[in-house]
């Protein structure tokens, strides 16, 4: 193995000791000697790759986007593009409330906001930004997505709905099932998003 892999490897096995800690133990009360020692590396080893444990928090974006790429490349694209959207959006509420406490969550979003980047949830080359982007282009294009208004104005207001609801259930700890407003609320934007016949 070189050690460009090797790197890799450590890198991951860093990230994974990690996830698997906050959601244990929470993220306030997971510390970098936990995740050293979780990941049986060094403190060198660590801060290799990280900064501080809110890098690692930062992480959870790309672990977001590889389960909903895995989910989209399943998905039946000859399904109306607003039931595609459907689909993703309730995917997104299932998995968050299944896998990622309402805690943790919160601590990613108190981080996004001090910090005022926009290298996380609101990049728009981030996968899951591009994929709501390119459903509606393509809905647009098949006439089943209003064309009045600008792909990325619709998808702004798509990632807003998501992310509010998400704060949501972030502020109330996790009291309601964030699948099932989700998809509710959803559907009420999903009326706004066709067009007039």
């Amino acid at each position: 193995m070189n050690r460009d892999k090797e790197k890799t490897g450590l890198k991951e096995e860093i990230k994974a000791a990690a996830w698997e800690l906050f959601y244990e133990k929470g993220y306030e009360e997971t510390t970098i000697n936990d995740i050293i020692k979780k990941a049986n590396t060094s403190k060198g080893g660590f801060y290799y790759y990280f900064k501080a444990k809110d890098e690692l928090l930062h992480s959870l974006y790309s672990f977001f986007d590889r389960e909903y790429e895995k989910f989209y490349e399943n998905i039946d694209k000859g399904l109306d593009s607003l039931v595609q959207l459907k689909q993703l959006s309730q995917y997104v509420s299932y998995f968050i409330e299944g896998n990622v406490s309402a805690e943790l969550l919160a601590a990613l979003y108190q981080s996004q906001l001090i910090k005022k980047k926009q290298d996380c949830f609101l990049n728009p080359d981030r996968y899951y930004n591009r994929l709501v982007r390119r459903i509606i282009a393509e809905g647009q294009e098949k006439g089943e997505i209003r064309r009045d208004m600008a792909v990325e104005e619709l998808a702004h207001h798509v990632l807003l709905l998501e992310r509010g609801i998400i704060m949501d259930w972030c502020v109330q700890n996790g009291g309601f099932s964030l699948g099932y407003y989700g998809t509710r609320d959803f559907d009420l934007y999903i009326e706004f998003m066709r067009p007039d016949r």
